[in-house]
């Protein structure tokens, strides 16, 4: 491999931010804040956690490729969760949010549920989010129990691709122990505020 090449490789995964650590999961209820979502509704975090089994929050970053590649599995899983009694939320915590772009960004994607926009990025820095398509799983007290990416995959989708998401889900669903609480987020950086 030619120095250029790795150059070029070093500076392309520092831009997609492969998150190589994880993170203990939180084990106090995440802070209680109040989001704008492209649904035009105020969502409190503590009142949408209680009132669903689950409640997923996926941090969004609209020029990523990983989040491109993984829309028809997001929206798959909310088709899937959310006649389940899971919430699914996808949080947009970048300086460059608002509404008018975060609707027009659901409705190309088709996401049939909200953005929440996160202004000043205080969700993000709560929980410790830092990459694209990285997920969090809230129990009814708002305690995060699951922490990590969608799945193994990045910018192309595998049949063979570990659900890490989807298994947290129906660990949790089922009452058993979770098989990984924290898997890697394989997203671009977040450019939060």
């Amino acid at each position: 491999m030619t120095r250029a090449l790795r150059v070029t490789l070093f500076a392309a995964c520092l831009f997609c931010g492969s998150a190589c650590a994880t993170r203990t999961a939180l084990q106090a209820p995440v802070p209680r804040l109040v989001l704008s979502g492209t649904d035009g509704a105020k969502h409190d975090l503590a009142e949408e956690a209680r009132s669903a089994r689950l409640t997923v929050l996926l941090f969004s970053a609209w020029g990523c490729p990983c989040q491109a590649f993984h829309d028809a599995r997001i929206r798959e899983l909310y088709a899937h969760y959310h006649p389940l009694g899971i919430g699914v939320f996808a949080v947009d915590s970048e300086v460059s949010g608002s509404v008018a772009r975060d609707s027009e960004e659901a409705r190309r994607r088709g996401y049939a549920f909200p953005v929440l926009i996160d202004v000043g990025g205080a969700l993000a820095h709560a929980v410790g989010a830092e990459y694209a398509t990285e997920s969090f799983v809230l129990d009814s007290t708002g305690v995060v129990r699951y922490h990590g990416g969608l799945d193994s995959d990045r910018n192309e989708l595998h049949d063979d691709a570990q659900p890490y998401l989807r298994n947290a889900l129906d660990d949790l669903l089922a009452g058993k122990s979770l098989r990984a609480a924290e898997s890697k987020a394989l997203g671009c950086g977040l450019q939060t505020w």
